[in-house]
């Protein structure tokens, strides 16, 4: 994830990508978008990749905390939030300080609601959908 908050991972460089890839599967869509509707959807791409990562990126500390450290689901969710939202509060610090890039407030809240989101899904799944063990006769 710290790699993403390198300059080369900015704003024009993820919109030359998304061309690319348009080019290649979506030809016609590529040239039917405005530029503006192009980076439209290139911002749209940013800020879902950043729910996305942070929502992973919490379900797998949640997975070292209750599978690795053997510890109960309710004591490692508050960590896992928490350490999540850490991580996206100094990786904008970072980004202050990487040319042509900037923090952003509004990265640092959807982050945290992509790591609430994985607390919420894991949540209902321990909740609501994980089925009773069974005792081993």
């Amino acid at each position: 994830m710290f790699h993403f908050s390198t300059q080369r991972w900015g704003g024009d460089h993820t919109q030359s990508i998304l061309e690319t890839l348009l080019s290649f599967g979506f030809p016609a869509l590529l040239e039917s978008l405005k530029p503006e509707q192009l980076g439209q959807l290139n911002f749209l791409i940013r800020k879902g990749a950043h729910l996305t990562e942070y929502a992973v990126l919490t379900c797998l500390s949640f997975g070292v905390g209750t599978l690795g450290l053997q510890r109960s689901w309710k004591s490692v969710l508050p960590f896992a939030l928490a350490g999540s939202a850490v991580f996206a509060i100094t990786d904008e610090v970072h980004q202050r300080f990487v040319p042509n890039r900037g923090a952003s407030p509004m990265d640092v809240f959807i982050d945290i609601t992509g790591a609430l989101l994985a607390v919420g899904i894991i949540t209902v799944w321990h909740v609501y959908l994980k089925p009773e063990a069974k005792p081993e006769p």
